[in-house]
C-alpha cells in the first residue's frame, strides 16, 4: 500500500495538545515529506525511523523544509491510498475525521 508521509510543522507542536489536525488541510500544520510504500500503518512507521530511511543523513535537508525532526513520531500523520488520514498518537494511530 502506498502512503503518503506528512511530518508536524514545529509551530503545531506547541498547540497539538488537546487539538488534532484537520485532514482536509494538512498543509496548514504538517509538511509533504515523501511518499512511501509499506505493509500497513505499522510497516510505515518503521519505515520512517531515521535509521531505516537516512542512514547516510539523507535528512539533513529537512531544515530547509522546516522540520526538525527525522524519524516519525507523534503528531506526523500517514495518509493512505483510499485517502484515510491517521494521526501517530502514543498508542497507536487515530483515525482522523473527514472535515
Amino acid at each position: 500500500m502506498k502512503y503518503q508521509i506528512w511530518y508536524m510543522k514545529p509551530s503545531f507542536l506547541r498547540s497539538i495538545v488537546g487539538s488534532s489536525p484537520e485532514s482536509n488541510n494538512l498543509s496548514a500544520t504538517h509538511v509533504h515529506l515523501k511518499d512511501i510504500e509499506a505493509d500497513n500503518q505499522e510497516d510505515a512507521l518503521s519505515r520512517m525511523r531515521a535509521e531505516n530511511w537516512s542512514p547516510k543523513g539523507e535528512a539533513l535537508d529537512f531544515q530547509s523544509k522546516g522540520l526538525q525532526h527525522a524519524t516519525m513520531t507523534i503528531g506526523d500523520v500517514l495518509v493512505d491510498e483510499g485517502d484515510a488520514v491517521y494521526l501517530v498518537t502514543g498508542i497507536g494511530f487515530s483515525l482522523l475525521p473527514k472535515t
